[in-house]
């Protein structure tokens, strides 16, 4: 799920790939480049602009993605880790119901925390991002510069399964690092 700042009148549901369109937070916007590169995206959409009420047509959107099960985030670079994600959800009540947890989390103290620090503008709108649910043998994080070196070279973190495991800390990664043209530099298990 996706949160952006640039609330509208009403929520609305926009395809993923349209997400450049209109304000609909920095994952959607990301997707939406790499589906325009021709790059394999899970199929999913943008529920933009949540401050209360979902829309009626969110149950339509899911069924477009087959009804099985999805994953939800919100989060925008700035606001990055501060909301709630849901992985695996099946189901239209389920679907309501964790996007009414992602947009709960909108008022977190952690958040409001955050939002006090960095952004105390920001109205209390958000995008949620729903994507068809990949179930992965391995997941990961890529840096495309060493964020403690600077160096121009390619960092990866990767854990077997889903990458919430890594991104919440309760998996420890394999490290890699890459030269520019894809020379594995090094290896630590």
């Amino acid at each position: 799920m996706t949160v952006s700042f640039e609330p509208t009148p009403a929520p609305a549901i926009l395809p993923l790939a349209d997400a450049l369109r209109a304000p609909s937070g920095g994952k959607a916007e990301g997707l939406a480049r790499l589906i325009a590169l021709g790059l394999r995206v899970p199929a999913g959409f943008v529920v933009r602009d949540l401050a209360a009420g979902l829309p009626e047509a969110l149950g339509e959107a899911y069924r477009a993605l087959g009804s099985g099960p999805v994953a939800e985030d919100g989060a925008r670079s700035s606001f990055a880790g501060q909301f709630e994600t849901s992985l695996g959800v099946e189901g239209e009540e389920a679907l309501r119901a964790a996007i009414g947890r992602c947009l709960a989390s909108l008022e977190s103290a952690r958040a409001r925390r955050y939002r006090l620090e960095r952004a105390p503008e920001a109205p209390r709108a958000m995008s949620v991002v729903v994507q068809r649910m990949v179930h992965a043998r391995a997941a990961g994080v890529l840096f495309t510069i060493d964020p403690t070196s600077g160096r121009r070279e390619l960092q990866i973190d990767a854990v077997p399964g889903l990458g919430e495991a890594l991104v919440s800390g309760r998996a420890t990664p394999d490290h890699y690092r890459l030269a520019r043209d894809g020379e594995l530099l090094a290896f630590e298990p």
